[in-house]
């Protein structure tokens, strides 16, 4: 009888794959830290690689993380064509070479994503009608499907394995681990901007991989939105998907995504919200418990700050406060930026964060790297919050403002692509910006709060 897992694998710490198993069960490709730098890696290669999106092949896998990560997870992926059913097969247990898994959920969600597709040109001088409508047609972008599994009454703690099946054709064995249900012994990625820059994107996804398996303690990667360039176009959003699936462990791991909403993510058509299999009118904002003992509360700068979202935020911190040992926040846009100028949310939110004792703020938006001093009331203050971002998932970096005072005086700020890594205990939260050379660009220790 097989024992259920609750450990990650061993893995080879000294030798940290970065990926080829994931991208597809039927082509293979190891890339090694040993035998190429990120910075050299043959992209184009790589990307030829990923598990193709055709018939019924289930690709673009995610695991999405919005409410109870101890206890439920949404699984999805896309297929080319609509297909008849979708199902996962789950357990705590491998389920090795037949695949045989103890429990099975049919897909709750299947639909087609919302294509724009691209206004008929008229013919060009000397084109005929029937040619101009040859050449449209080819212009015209072919359908994709999403499927999302919500699986609830997990156990906290534990390895999830899993197989996607759409009407018959298999994925190949992944995993996920859940939170725990008490205690903070794991660990938190948190990144954004990876909306341009594909190469750099690429290199990015598989450094957050490369990050998993050399530090087994990483739970999930928290997204801080600015996925594409333009959010109502599926075209850039299947090219993200795909290109997601580096963040994919040789082993089969799957780091769940906590999403966040940025400004490049909108459109009337919603994808982001088919993507992420968010109800578009009442989850922009939304809490994610890793456990009891640590909360990630994610806001949309794209909202208003007030009203709604301002109630919600109130409730939400007077709920988790002091029951949390660590309450985080993330959003898109900076309160205390490094390259533009502040949020237009900052009056409203950042006094409730004040009130309710936030242990850090994640900020993307701004392309570059920033740790602010910790601020109180809009000043320095020991008690206060530190600030760090904005974004560096592959997008171009940019110049930072030296005139900042947030970031003189104990504060830092640079340019260069990075993931920002949490690793928590009962007593501290260290905080590590990780460079795509695997080198560390900074390196806080916040104490935890009492309560």
């Amino acid at each position: 009888m097989k024992k259920r897992s609750t450990k990650l694998p061993l893995m080879n710490t000294n030798r940290v794959s970065f990926i080829g198993a994931s991208l597809s069960f039927s082509l293979i490709v190891a890339v090694h830290a040993e035998d190429i730098t990120l910075a050299k890696l043959d992209v184009k290669t790589l990307v030829s690689k990923m598990t193709p999106l055709k018939g019924t092949t289930p690709a673009q896998w995610r695991v999405v993380w919005t409410g109870d990560a101890s206890r439920e997870a949404t699984i999805s992926w896309t297929t080319a064509e609509p297909g008849t059913k979708h199902i996962v097969h789950y357990g705590a247990e491998s389920g090795g070479d037949d695949k045989k898994f103890a429990l099975s959920q049919t897909c709750q969600s299947n639909g087609a994503y919302s294509i724009e597709q691209p206004k008929p040109q008229k013919p060009k001088e000397g084109e005929s009608a029937a040619e101009a409508a040859k050449r449209n047609s080819r212009m015209k972008i072919s359908p994709a499907y999403y499927h999302h599994a919500r699986i609830k009454n997990l156990n906290p703690d534990t390895c999830y394995y899993f197989v996607l099946e759409s009407d018959g054709e298999q994925s190949r064995e992944f995993y996920f681990r859940t939170a725990p249900a008490e205690g903070d012994d794991f660990t938190l990625i948190h990144g954004g901007d990876s909306r341009s820059g594909h190469a750099d994107r690429c290199r990015m996804n598989l450094r957050i991989a490369a990050q998993a398996a050399s530090e087994t303690k990483v739970l999930a990667f928290a997204h801080g939105g600015d996925y594409i360039v333009t959010g109502s176009k599926w075209e850039q959003w299947r090219l993200w998907l795909s290109q997601h699936e580096l963040t994919t462990l040789k082993d089969g791991r799957v780091l769940p995504i906590i999403p966040t909403k940025g400004n490049h993510d909108g459109g009337k058509n919603g994808l982001y919200f088919e993507v992420f299999d968010l109800a578009e009118k009442t989850e922009r904002w939304h809490t994610t418990m890793l456990g009891k003992d640590v909360a990630l509360v994610t806001l949309d700068t794209n909202s208003a700050a007030g009203g709604a979202q301002a109630e919600w935020l109130e409730a939400e911190m007077r709920r988790l406060r002091p029951e949390v040992r660590w309450l985080l926040v993330q959003y898109h846009r900076p309160m205390y930026p490094a390259v533009k100028g502040p949020a237009k949310h900052a009056p409203i939110f950042c006094p409730l964060f004040d009130k309710y004792n936030v242990d850090i703020a994640l900020e993307s938006d701004g392309h570059c790297m920033k740790r602010t001093v910790p601020i109180r009331d809009g000043k320095k203050d020991p008690s206060g919050i530190v600030y760090v971002g904005e974004g560096g998932l592959g997008v171009g970096q940019r110049k930072t403002s030296e005139d900042r005072w947030y970031i003189n005086d104990g504060g830092k700020a640079g340019s260069e692509h990075h993931v920002i890594q949490l690793d928590f205990t009962p007593d501290n939260m260290r905080v590590r910006f990780i460079l795509m050379d695997g080198s560390v660009w900074d390196d806080h220790m916040i104490k935890v709060r009492k309560r």
